[in-house]
């Protein structure tokens, strides 16, 4: 790549075409129009959307539109950070856990079939302990089993629109085996229909298989046919740490619009349990390195590159870049385990 400012001799010279004025707003009017006559957006309807980058609500990790899904097993404190989330977008928080947050509406519908009422009340004055209640006004909560629950949110989202409906959680709500692919995609596409229509996010809340724990974080880790995964543009999986209770990981293991380094190590957070807070520590961990008790020759060879690198003098930060990780700190993590294992012998 040349990083000069100059013109290699073989390119060919063009003059810069003028290109003329045009008035677009006649065309950008006819959208709204030509969409609901036939059902279809051409190619130059879509250009000239004022998008620069993905819309999203919680910047970079979920879009504003669309469905999405965070997993993880029992008591890693899945319902608490979505909780978390909901109350940061309603009280006008200006970031959650340090990723901005883009809401238009600061409101917000929980739907909540496992903590009824009177446990709700209980979670919520501790979690939003220092809050006024009046700033808790742009959340609602749905409880129980609601059998037309696509209904009921299509016409709370129309009374008041929302920037997030976050269904807590998925097997509650749907009513066939799990594994059933065709079901879960058919069960979806009405609730991917209704975020489109009122412009929202909806989130659901999942499970990931037994033994899962086992394995690296991954989108095939939840509890579900293919079906699921495949309908969501965004999947998270949230894991307790291997050795210390107070921290847990969040793990991005699909997101379409996201870089890599976001998918390959995760976000180290640490969980004030008594006060149901969670914190980013800032910290990233490599989804290899979340694994108990595994020594794959891949992470041995991993390791043997940090290695080879950190003799040759290259500074971590190097490193991580080479590697395509996102800090130093996951070298570091890596060489440690490698000493660990006793790979350095």
């Amino acid at each position: 790549m040349n990083d000069h400012n100059t013109t290699p001799s073989n390119s060919i010279q063009r003059q810069d075409k003028v290109t003329p004025k045009f008035d677009y707003t006649a065309v950008l009017s006819e959208i709204s129009e030509g969409t609901q006559q036939d059902g279809l957006i051409t190619g130059e309807q879509l250009l000239l959307m004022p998008y620069e980058k993905m819309p999203t609500l919680i910047e970079p990790i979920l879009q504003r539109t669309g469905i999405a899904c965070l997993a993880g097993s029992s008591d890693t404190g899945k319902s608490t950070l979505l909780r978390q989330s909901v109350i940061a977008i309603v009280t006008g928080e200006t970031d959650f856990l340090g990723f901005p947050i883009n809401a238009v509406h600061r409101s917000a519908i929980y739907v909540s079939t496992e903590d009824l009422e009177s446990e709700t009340i209980f979670l919520l004055k501790r979690q939003a302990s220092k809050y006024t209640p009046d700033q808790l006004k742009g959340l609602r909560y749905i409880f129980g089993n609601e059998y037309e629950l696509k209904d009921k949110l299509d016409e709370a989202l129309t009374n008041k629109p929302a920037d997030i409906v976050v269904i807590d959680c998925f097997s509650d709500g749907f009513p066939a085996d799990l594994k059933d692919t065709q079901r879960i995609r058919a069960y979806l596409n009405p609730f991917q229909d209704l975020a489109q229509k009122h412009k929202c996010l909806i989130l659901f809340l999942h499970h990931t298989g037994k033994r899962t724990q086992n394995l690296e974080p991954s989108k095939d880790n939840l509890l579900s046919g293919q079906g699921l995964e495949a309908k969501m543009r965004v999947v998270i999986e949230l894991r307790a740490d291997l050795m210390n209770p107070a921290f847990r990981h969040l793990c991005i293991v699909k997101g379409n619009y996201l870089p890599a380094n976001y998918k390959r190590e995760s976000f180290v957070l640490q969980f004030d349990e008594p006060n149901f807070h969670f914190t980013n520590t800032g910290e990233r961990t490599p989804f290899e390195l979340l694994v108990k008790n595994v020594n794959t020759e891949q992470d041995k060879e991993k390791w043997q590159q940090a290695k080879e690198l950190t003799d040759k003098g290259v500074k971590q930060d190097e490193i991580a870049s080479i590697m395509g990780y996102s800090s130093k700190g996951t070298i570091s993590k890596l060489l440690k385990k490698g000493t660990e294992k006793g790979w350095d012998k």
